[in-house]
């Protein structure tokens, strides 16, 4: 039976209802601890303010600085001991207990993540990375097709105007796999398409000389050239795995999710990366959890994940060996 929303009320209220009271406490705890940060911290810093300045130390300007840049980085280090443990509370009693609402076959791991060989895997980002960190593996099966996905954050380091390393994400988001029970022998990458509609002509000419990601291949889908770029290393199985209906369901998912949408078919696997700009599954403080809306979004969100398997019907042998 498909789990509705409706179901998940009823399980809301009775099965996580009361665990997430006692969760609600130790919300309403770190928010306290929080506020008292702040007071003790605006405090300190009022009086030393006025020590280093009455006592001409340091100039207004130097002290407001000083202090400021200490509060901030004591703040910060407090928040991040705080949120810390309310985050690992929370995905047990709430992320856990949805997956396993949703399907009970599926495990869920918040500290694993897809390994970088699966990243590179998918050919999907190309760029060399410094920093590859997972979480929220969730793996399985749904409806016979073996699945795993996480929550993923891809970075390299860059140099900014002024010559400071920076942090720069090369994906941030959902990275989902799931396996097929036949093959194919070509790749296929299926790309947001940027270039062709910020320049137009210019934009599929560029295109087309991207030679890293292999031949341009060119659908009859007017909808799906809109929005996406196609690569791949073999013109015919390349629309033989696209097929129109395919083509058709990722159309409607990107309409729908409404996020740039990375798709690709290696080795018998589909990888799909949907970017988010912050991490899928953390809670947020100021949001009481006593509160189903606020609930209802995770959820919605992992009902989304887990259903992509009968969005784009992967349990049905849509493909088969030439």
């Amino acid at each position: 039976m498909k789990p509705t929303l409706a179901f998940f009320l009823d399980y809301y209220n009775e099965s996580m209802y009361p665990t997430l009271k006692i969760l609600e406490e130790k919300r309403l705890k770190a928010l306290g601890t929080l506020k008292k940060t702040v007071i003790v911290l605006f405090c300190s810093i009022t009086l030393l303010s006025f020590i280093l300045i009455h006592n001409a130390y340091l100039s207004p300007l130097h002290t407001s600085l000083i202090l400021g840049i200490a509060g901030l980085i004591i703040f910060a280090v407090i928040y991040h001991y705080v949120k810390v443990g309310y985050t690992s509370l929370f995905k047990d009693h709430v992320i856990g207990k949805i997956i396993h609402f949703i399907d009970p076959s599926l495990i869920y791991t918040k500290t694993g993540s897809i390994d970088e060989h699966e990243y590179q895997h998918s050919e999907l980002f190309l760029e060399p990375y410094d920093r590859f960190f997972g979480q929220d593996l969730v793996s399985g099966s749904i409806d016979s097709v073996n699945v795993r996905f996480c929550d993923l954050h891809v970075e390299k380091k860059v140099h900014d105007k002024d010559d400071k390393e920076v942090w720069q994400d090369i994906f941030q988001g959902l990275f989902f796999r799931a396996d097929f029970n036949k093959t194919f022998h070509s790749k296929v990458v299926v790309l947001p398409d940027i270039a062709e509609h910020s320049f137009g002509i210019l934009g599929s000419w560029m295109q087309g000389m991207n030679r890293q990601r292999g031949e341009l291949i060119k659908l009859d889908h007017v909808e799906f050239e809109k929005l996406f770029v196609v690569y791949g290393s073999d013109q015919i199985e390349s629309r033989y795995i696209l097929s129109h209906a395919l083509m058709e369901k990722i159309v409607q998912f990107r309409t729908k999710i409404d996020k740039p949408l990375y798709l690709s078919f290696v080795d018998s696997s589909m990888f799909l990366a949907l970017h988010y700009t912050k991490p899928l599954f953390e809670p947020i403080l100021l949001r009481s959890l006593l509160d189903f809306d606020s609930i209802k979004d995770y959820f919605e969100r992992l009902s989304m994940i887990i259903g992509i398997v009968n969005e784009f019907k992967l349990n049905e042998k849509l493909w088969s060996k030439h």
